[in-house]
């Protein structure tokens, strides 16, 4: 999935998450050292290598999901790509799910790095130091849609109020942003997106990435296939 080379060391992108308040995240597994004598790892096909940013406790300190920890996407800085690479560049900063089925961790001069294919990303960030409140700010990759979501409803008609867990998952969201569209498997030809930024859909709701911002507004990150109507 990659090369590596003893001639250079991999330039390192600054973490996303301030260093002040971050704390590493333990990763199921563990990571694949290269041995001391490569200092540079490249990508193959359509591989990304990013360099993993610190994850911070608590919720201002960064993006924050709303599921559990293991399915938590974060963010890192790309810092090379594979020749089959289309959407992104070096130096670009992306959220992607540290525990996807693509995604291979590696120790590259005592640095923490992921690799992982470019189809796997979830989206782009506007810059390195991006926080929770950049979320809206985020460009979904492939065929991926960024919905902001309706809040539950936190009482009954008549007036009964509901425990968090009582509450109705809410499935209807507002499109904030969308992908260039997926590429397909023969041709590689870019299927254009239907959605749109302002459409409101119905979408299944267990799919995507959830997250939410500083003041609990929540995202969903999703492939459109995952959106059931437009209303």
């Amino acid at each position: 999935m990659f090369a590596v080379s003893a001639h250079s060391r991999a330039r390192i992108a600054p973490a996303v998450i301030p260093r002040a308040r971050a704390r590493v995240v333990t990763r199921a597994g563990a990571a694949f050292e290269v041995p001391s004598a490569y200092k540079t790892v490249t990508p193959c096909g359509a591989g990304v290598l990013i360099k993993v940013a610190a994850a911070e406790t608590v919720t201002k300190g960064g993006i924050v999901l709303t599921e559990s920890a293991q399915r938590k996407p974060t963010s890192g800085d790309v810092t090379a790509i594979g020749p089959d690479v289309k959407h992104v560049k070096t130096g670009s900063t992306v959220l992607y799910s540290r525990f996807g089925i693509g995604c291979t961790d590696v120790v590259v001069a005592g640095e923490e790095y992921t690799m992982i294919r470019e189809q796997d990303l979830i989206g782009t960030l506007p810059s390195s130091g991006a926080r929770a409140n950049d979320i809206p700010k985020l460009q979904p990759c492939g065929d991926r849609v960024l919905l902001s979501v309706e809040k539950a409803a936190a009482e009954t008609k008549g007036g009964i109020l509901l425990t968090e867990g009582s509450k109705e998952k809410p499935i209807v969201g507002t499109v904030v942003a969308v992908g260039p569209g997926k590429a397909g498997e023969k041709d590689e030809e870019v299927k254009p997106m239907t959605l749109k930024a302002g459409d409101k859909v119905i979408y299944f709701k267990y799919a995507g990435d959830q997250m939410t911002d500083e003041e609990g507004n929540g995202f969903v990150v999703l492939h459109e296939s995952d959106c059931l109507a437009k209303l």
